[in-house]
């Protein structure tokens, strides 16, 4: 059985448990033990048979038992366990992925305990320490290389030790907590060490490390407690079914949840997650549009601007309006302006231009990529050899909100294979710019206390992002960004996401980035709360409204008219669906309602125009239309509801002028049609044919075409047209076609 059936193997067994179907599943188990040969596993999966069989007896007999659930639940992950273990081991032999090629090379060795690594790396860094204070000098440069490197290896050594570490016992728990509370352990260890715990777990459940990591949620160090709150997040979401077994870890999760500071946090890493899922939507936008109209925009700027000018004293500020007028003209500013606002939401705006920057050597180990950016790291030391810590450089680097640590690292490789002359251009740039960046952060912090805890929580989700969709062993990893989002409806998620601004908060980010169906079923949640807010039910209908269900759409919109009256958007809406669902004397009593408070909106008067229109009361349509018309001369939109009523009252002589003056503009194929139409009712058959060809290319298909046509055979019939020419009509224009 190679690698790839064994998973698939292992994930129907856990749909078997998932459904409860033990014995199933036991069967399944069976398989994978046969092929192995493992006389434990057969031994266990007999024993767990016997507990199940006796199980099932008693409940048969009605022997009422209080103790049933805790031994159900047992058995149940019990079962799991055992599947694991059957796979794995098969796994350890067949499989070339990295989790069990690293596997097999920590059983080939002499094991290295989690506190023997603690005492390796505080006796490394002291060392980097006590160099420090040396003067300075070759030899001094020399050792410091030498140390670095020896203690980067240790910690990748660490990495992976923990990343294909077995289930835990209590002493790996003791152990771990030891060198995490360790003050003389460096953070930048302890950081990694979260990150491999988080793929372990991933590639394995275990409880006991999902505990640890709860407990970590609560670390003094900021930076440690967010990378624990982060990784939980998706832990919970693969394991969501599993973990009701367990009831430990749920309980550790709602005690955590009655601080202020984690639930702040925990919601921040969510967001954080919803912004992620956003992450190729927005490369492709840029990559596409943004980028392309720059390329295409950089010979005008050649020719029309003078380069230096921008780089003058006078400041940027005093540009001449001229060139802002090039950009306006190209659409370049809304679209420059649209990548800011993106920005300033904590969109990953950079992932494109640093995707390409991910196959130095660096990158091909696996830990780099959870690494937090020090320039101290021996890839980049070479750069970096001559700048103190308060560099200019260093500090913009290091301190810089707006890349994460991963696109640090390529940053600064991509620097080291420029030219000197460019090195010390981009050095001088980034350096002059380093203080006004601090200075932003700086306010900002001090207008939203949060501000730093959630830049880091976005940095950590950039890492992990840029890991599992560039890294290239991903395709051996469960990527979590696949992952739905269903974080307002995982039971363990609950005591921190049901606090109602926790859930509005979630809500409004599933709907602002058109996540329609988890926002509808957030709002929904919020409803059920007793939340009287209009506002909840408005959004409720546009999320059904959007959904194309126009019934709950209008039912929702209803109850916010009635909890806020006379909202002249919710009163359109309403209007709206009553339209889209045939009941047009209902919607013309809303949008005269509307009308009351906004009688100079021109779409109110078509909407009414449009009602009337529906109605067959043509002259009453007309009637706004025309006052539509007189209002706003240029409005395409009256000129073809004038046109397409004045065709259906039979005022054929109108319909071809307003016809006439559609086709000068921007026809579309329904302009072309119906104007073939008119010509049709005329008599002027030639000229409707003219007119069908323009709507056929229009239309792009003769399919398309034939059916637009054929959705308009009643009216024409209507009109006085013998329709049976139309299939003439259509074969005449075939053999043109053809010709």
């Amino acid at each position: 059985m190679n690698p790839s059936d064994i998973r698939k193997k292992l994930a129907t067994i856990y749909s078997y448990i998932e459904h409860k179907q033990l014995k199933d599943a036991l069967e399944g188990i069976k398989e994978l033990s046969t092929i192995q040969q493992s006389w434990a596993v057969s031994e266990k999966i007999a024993e767990l048979t016997t507990n199940y069989q006796f199980m099932l007896h008693y409940l048969i007999e009605g022997k009422k038992d209080p103790e049933q659930k805790r031994v159900y639940n047992k058995l149940t992950r019990d079962i799991y366990t055992l599947a694991e273990d059957a796979a794995e081991q098969l796994l350890l032999q067949e499989s070339s992925s990295l989790f069990f090629d690293k596997t097999r090379l920590m059983n080939a060795r002499a094991p290295v305990t989690i506190e023997e690594y603690r005492i390796l790396i505080t006796k490394q860094a002291d060392t980097l320490s006590f160099i420090d204070l040396l003067e300075d000098g070759p030899e001094k440069e020399s050792r410091i290389r030498q140390t670095t490197i020896t203690r980067e290896n240790t910690q990748q050594d660490l990495f992976y030790t923990v990343f294909v570490s077995p289930r835990a016992n209590g002493d790996f728990i003791t152990s771990c907590r030891n060198f995490m509370e360790d003050r003389s352990v460096p953070r930048q260890d302890k950081a990694l060490f979260i990150a491999a715990l988080m793929m372990n777990i991933l590639q394995r459940f275990d409880a006991r490390k999902i505990e640890l990591l709860l407990d970590l949620c609560n670390h003094p160090e900021t930076e440690l407690a967010l990378r624990a709150i982060t990784g939980i997040i998706p832990i919970f979401q693969i394991y969501n079914s599993r973990l009701e077994l367990y009831s430990g870890c749920c309980d550790r999760l709602k005690l955590l949840s009655d601080d202020k500071t984690f639930g702040h946090r925990f919601i921040a890493a969510i967001i954080g997650f919803i912004q992620a899922h956003e992450t190729e939507k927005i490369t492709k936008k840029l990559t596409e549009e943004i980028l392309p109209e720059m390329m295409k925009l950089s010979p005008m700027i050649g020719k029309k601007i003078k380069l230096d000018e921008w780089m003058g004293e006078t400041g940027f500020d005093e540009k001449n309006p001229e060139w802002q007028k090039i950009l306006d003209e190209t659409g370049l500013t809304d679209k420059l302006q649209e990548f800011t606002e993106l920005q300033l939401e904590g969109a990953d705006v950079f992932h494109s231009t640093f995707s390409n920057l991910k196959s130095y050597p660096f990158f091909q180990q696996m830990s780099n990529w959870f690494l937090p950016f020090t320039p101290r790291h021996s890839s980049i030391q070479p750069f970096l050899a001559n700048r103190s810590e308060k560099d200019s450089l260093v500090e913009a680097l290091s301190g810089s909100s707006l890349i994460c640590n991963s696109d640090k690292y390529s940053f600064c490789l991509s620097i080291m294979m420029m030219p000197e002359n460019y090195r010390k251009m981009m050095a001088s740039q980034l350096g002059a710019e380093s203080d006004e960046l601090k200075k932003m952060q700086t306010e900002e912090e001090a207008l939203k206390p949060f501000r730093k805890e959630e830049t880091m929580i976005k940095q950590y989700i950039q890492d992990l992002y840029r890991f599992f969709k560039l890294f290239p062993r991903r395709g051996e990893f469960p990527d979590i960004f696949e992952l739905p989002l269903n974080y307002h409806r995982l039971p363990a998620f609950q005591p921190v996401v049901m606090q109602p601004n926790h859930l509005e908060k979630i809500a409004l980010y599933y709907f602002e980035k058109n996540n329609f169906n988890e926002a509808l079923s957030a709002y929904a949640l919020l409803a059920e709360t007793g939340s009287g807010k209009s506002e909840i039910w408005q959004k409720i209908g546009y999320c059904r409204q959007m959904l194309a269900d126009m019934k709950g759409a209008l039912e929702a919109y209803l109850h916010a008219d009635l909890i806020e009256g006379n909202n002249t958007w919710v009163l359109n809406r309403i209007a709206y669906c009553y339209r889209v669902l045939k009941e047009p004397i209902t919607a013309l009593e809303y949008y005269r309602r509307v009308e009351q408070f906004r009688p100079d909106d021109l779409n109110i008067q078509l909407n009414i125009g449009h009602c009337h229109l529906e109605l067959k009361e043509y002259e009453k349509a007309l009637n706004y239309y025309f006052k539509v018309e007189m209002i706003n001369s240029n409005n395409t939109r009256a000129w073809r509801s004038i046109a397409w009523c004045a065709f259906l009252s039979r005022k054929l002589d109108v319909a071809e002028r307003y016809y006439s003056r559609i086709l000068e503009a921007k026809p579309n194929a329904h302009d072309y049609l119906n104007a073939g139409h008119v010509a049709l009712c005329l008599e002027q058959t030639k000229r409707s044919v003219e007119m069908y060809k323009l709507s056929l290319e229009k239309a792009g298909s003769f399919e398309i075409f034939e059916s637009m046509l054929d959705e308009d055979k009643k009216e024409l019939k209507e009109a006085g047209v013998d329709t049976t020419i139309l299939p003439i009509i259509l074969d005449k224009i075939r053999y043109d076609k053809e010709g």
